[in-house]
């Protein structure tokens, strides 16, 4: 069997211990590995993916938990109208009362 060796260089100067200096040879770079194929089994006609079925939930469970805040805001708002007025309508009955003395 015969093998194959990359031949020496030959060196370009000794360092100042006497080692051999050799001159830089770039190596080639390797081939690009190709990316990894993974085959996706599709899900059984009738039945939606295991991942629409996820984002269809939250998407609704976000819709209603919104719903509920944009009810609830509408709630205090009211809430907020109606002490005001009960407050200036009694400030000018205590008004007037006092006035009446």
């Amino acid at each position: 069997m015969h093998e194959h060796h990359t031949p020496m260089p030959t060196p370009i100067g000794l360092t100042a211990d006497g080692k051999p200096i050799y001159p830089y040879t770039p190596t080639l770079a390797p081939p690009p590995v190709a990316a990894c194929q993974h085959t996706r089994v599709p899900a059984p006609p009738g039945r939606p993916a295991p991942e629409v079925v996820k984002w269809v939930t939250i998407g609704a469970g976000a819709s209603i938990f919104l719903l509920t805040v944009a009810v609830a805001a509408v709630a205090v708002a009211i809430g907020a109208v109606a002490i005001t007025i009960c407050v200036l309508v009694l400030r000018s009955l205590w008004q007037e009362m006092r006035k009446g003395r």
